[in-house]
């Protein structure tokens, strides 16, 4: 347990299942991804099993007015560090920064290797809060959700395009070096977004590209977002990303991410045929596929004016800039 001014820090009770649901009722409504926020009986088997690791803010009374939680797959080590709310009359108290704190307690109880989480860009709280527990940006997720999802009753301006987010990450003990295939044009932005991270990386010798078949898969949600993630990069490759992106586009997908694993000899001459299509920089996923680092590349089939989104690290604000800059490259290829 720890306190604060007149506020506990703890693990949640299976009692407290119906306080963190009203606390994400206030701020989201019932609109928020991980619906099982709000039911008890899917919340708290959830936690019992360790696919989910709470921690909540009280106040004196004991009544619930913070929530974040580590949030990870069967046998996985990288947690995701999401569902972030502290009521809006608890803020300015720092409760969100306090609960991640004692999370990295629980993370490493539960032997997880790594964490990351993907803070909105319509304000800097999370942002901040994710700076406070040193987690340097990775990547830009941009326009990936409807401008209409996300908290409700938000202050400021509508802007006018779909939402971005930003992917912050933290290695929990320190990552073995890195080989990887990264293309020349992307060698110094990988190396700086590595060294972040508290990473070694070295690019391996020029590699002719395996062989082996290519394996891939696509997924779409509904909120017009698909993801191409190619698990090999064969000697077809090229041909299968073109299909896939444009079956993604018959879906209606407005946003496009495409993940490549950075220890494929074949990823720079599949970031080629990529880039023909319109694919820019997004990041880095540091051990996303299976422990194997990703790049991650994005195509946008509407405007979007970066200048609206509000970064608050130098190293986001960097990341963006670059990625605006290999936008324009991508969009009038040589």
């Amino acid at each position: 347990m720890s306190l604060g001014a007149d506020y506990v820090i703890e693990p949640p009770q299976q009692a407290d299942a119906a306080g963190i649901a009203r606390c994400f009722v206030q701020v989201y409504g019932h609109d928020y991804v991980h619906k099982e926020v709000f039911s008890p009986l899917r919340y708290w088997p959830k936690v019992a099993s360790g696919e989910l690791i709470p921690m909540v803010a009280r106040d004196l009374s004991g009544q619930v007015v913070g929530h974040v939680a580590l949030e990870r797959g069967p046998g996985t080590k990288v947690a995701e560090r999401g569902e972030a709310v502290v009521v809006a009359e608890h803020r300015g108290h720092g409760l969100l920064e306090r609960m991640t704190e004692r999370l990295w307690e629980k993370a490493l109880e539960h032997h997880l290797e790594s964490v990351y989480a993907e803070p909105l860009t319509i304000h800097t709280f999370s942002q901040r809060n994710d700076e406070h527990a040193g987690m340097p940006v990775c990547a830009a997720l941009l326009g990936v959700n409807p401008e209409s999802f996300g908290p409700k009753n938000l202050p400021g301006p509508r802007l006018g395009q779909r939402q971005s987010y930003l992917r912050t990450f933290k290695f929990l003990s320190k990552p073995a070096p890195r080989t990887i295939h990264v293309p020349r044009y992307y060698h110094e932005v990988v190396m700086e977004l590595y060294s972040a991270l508290g990473a070694a990386a070295a690019s391996a010798l020029p590699h002719c590209p395996h062989v082996q078949e290519s394996k891939n898969t696509i997924t779409v949600n509904d909120r017009g977002h698909a993801v191409i993630d190619f698990e090999a990069i064969g000697a077809g490759a090229g041909a299968e990303l073109r299909r896939a992106f444009h079956d993604v586009q018959a879906s209606g997908a407005m946003s496009v991410q495409l993940s490549l694993r950075l220890d494929d000899p074949g990823l720079p001459e599949l970031c080629e045929t990529a880039r023909d299509l319109g694919f820019f920089f997004s990041g880095l996923g540091p051990a996303f596929a299976e422990g194997a680092d990703t790049l991650l590349l994005q195509w946008l089939g509407e405007p979007l004016d970066t200048n609206k989104l509000q970064l608050f690290s130098d190293g986001a604000k960097r990341l963006i800039a670059f990625i605006d800059r290999d936008r324009i490259k991508a969009a009038a290829p040589d």
